[in-house]
């Protein structure tokens, strides 16, 4: 009793792992929508972003303390017979006697050491504007990361977008390749009883299973895309721990009757509303402020300083003093590097401007290729649906004609493989459509929607 107990709990046991190893668990559909929601949550691009955007805000705390005043605390020990550092220390340990004159003391002096505790707080009065032209730069910079984080998000919802309905394609695609594969089993049942009936010849039979086994082909390459689609999908919403699939069927797919709307409209809301454009202003102005900070290099510094120093030989009795400073510096000559680091700033300047130029120019272009490739899209959904219909009109007639010996067997399977294709285009137009509205959303500087909202 106990024996079987144990078999019939390893069979158990094995038959678990087995079909826990099989891979044939169903994936996880979700919606559009929540899969944006997953990628924005998970998708290790953006949470690289977020630390660029999170660094860039930190260094306007570097900067900004070079504008306050600077509290520094230094600690020296010095064991030294040296003439004059044993009188110095002598001194500011305020323990200088009447013996230390002594020509033999002042010339040959014991070891002394000491230990300088000095607290030094010094603020800049003036650098030329250098301090704070770099406080504002660093501020344009955080906004710039900050616009960029958004372009980022924006990428990744695209691409969460494209993902989604590959893998859609990919699904609807093995749906088609699965239904014209029983037609064509179907017909090829039909073939060989009709050859069985005398009615048809045997080739009949023979080109049939060439197509049959055309469509297993098709099948597998089919299944292949599915899984690469699957993992793509995974890997953007960046869980590739799961297995995600779209919505069957999946929602968007369907064009939407809403108007285009004007060309010259949508470019001017690129150029309003893309996050490129921040970030290209916010580099323009960075580069301004690093002409200030060259410019600074011809003006004085000026900076005041006040040191309260200790000083012991044992770290017990001390001899205390303090100071005020106000220092000044100016170059009157570096070889000419201030000038070149002038000019170097100036063509940063140059080139922000020019590449902010090329930017809208560019984007320009992209909204019109992106508002063009839709309005194609949308014409050839509307004529693969039209295909369609045709290629399901015609096939049923010849299966008709074919089984009255009206039609001959070729014509049947090549209205079969029309079918078939005039159905991969159906999907591959509906995709385009939604995967394209997307792409417009992303030109104009929109965030890509759950739905094609053109």
């Amino acid at each position: 009793m106990l024996r079987s107990s144990i078999a019939l709990m390893l069979v158990a046991l094995l038959s678990v792992a087995a079909h826990a190893g099989d891979g044939s668990a169903s994936p996880r559909r979700i919606s559009l929508a929540e899969a944006m929601a997953i990628a924005l949550h998970d998708n290790r691009r953006l949470k690289a972003v977020a630390f660029s955007t999170e660094a860039a805000g930190a260094e306007i705390g570097v900067a900004r303390g070079a504008l306050i005043p600077r509290l520094d605390a230094n600690e020296n020990f010095s064991y030294s017979d040296n003439p004059v550092q044993v009188f110095s220390d002598l001194l500011v340990q305020q323990d200088f006697n009447q013996s230390d004159f002594a020509l033999s003391q002042l010339n040959h002096p014991g070891f002394l050491s000491n230990f300088g505790s000095q607290v030094r707080l010094s603020f800049p009065l003036f650098a030329g504007g250098r301090l704070i032209a770099a406080y504002r730069a660093a501020g344009f910079a955080a906004d710039g990361a900050r616009w960029q984080a958004i372009q980022a998000r924006q990428g990744v919802e695209f691409a969460v977008v494209q993902a989604y309905y590959t893998a859609a394609l990919a699904e609807q695609r093995m749906a088609v390749v699965d239904r014209a594969l029983a037609a064509a089993r179907a017909h090829l049942k039909r073939a060989q009883d009709l050859f069985g009936q005398g009615m048809v010849v045997n080739a009949d039979v023979f080109r049939t299973r060439v197509l049959v086994g055309t469509f297993e082909q098709q099948r597998i390459q089919a299944e292949s895309q599915l899984d690469i689609s699957r993992a793509n999908l995974a890997h953007e919403l960046g869980d590739e721990d799961q297995e995600f699939a779209p919505l069957v069927p999946p929602t968007g797919l369907e064009s939407s009757a809403a108007p285009l709307g004007a060309l010259d409209a949508l470019v001017a809301r690129a150029v309003a509303d893309r996050p490129e454009v921040k970030v290209a202003d916010s580099r323009i102005r960075q580069a301004q402020q690093a002409v200030t900070v060259a410019r600074a290099d011809y003006l004085p510094t000026v900076e005041i300083a006040g040191v309260y120093e200790n000083d012991s030989e044992r770290l017990m009795r001390a001899g205390n003093n303090g100071a005020l400073f106000m220092t000044g510096r100016l170059n009157l000559f570096n070889g000419l590097a201030t000038q070149s680091k002038v000019d170097a700033a100036r063509a940063e300047l140059a080139r922000a401007r020019v590449l902010d130029e090329d930017l809208r120019r560019s984007m320009a272009l992209e909204v019109e290729t992106a508002y063009r490739t839709l309005a194609a899209a949308r014409l050839g959904l509307e004529v693969a649906r039209s295909d369609v219909a045709y290629a399901e009109s015609a096939l049923k007639t010849l299966e008709d004609r074919y089984g009255s010996g009206l039609a001959i067997n070729v014509a049947v399977l090549d209205a079969q493989t029309t079918r078939e294709e005039t159905d991969m285009r159906l999907v591959a137009a509906q995709v385009d459509v939604a995967v394209d509205g997307a792409a417009l959303d992303l030109a104009t500087g929109a965030d890509p929607q759950p739905t094609s909202g053109h």
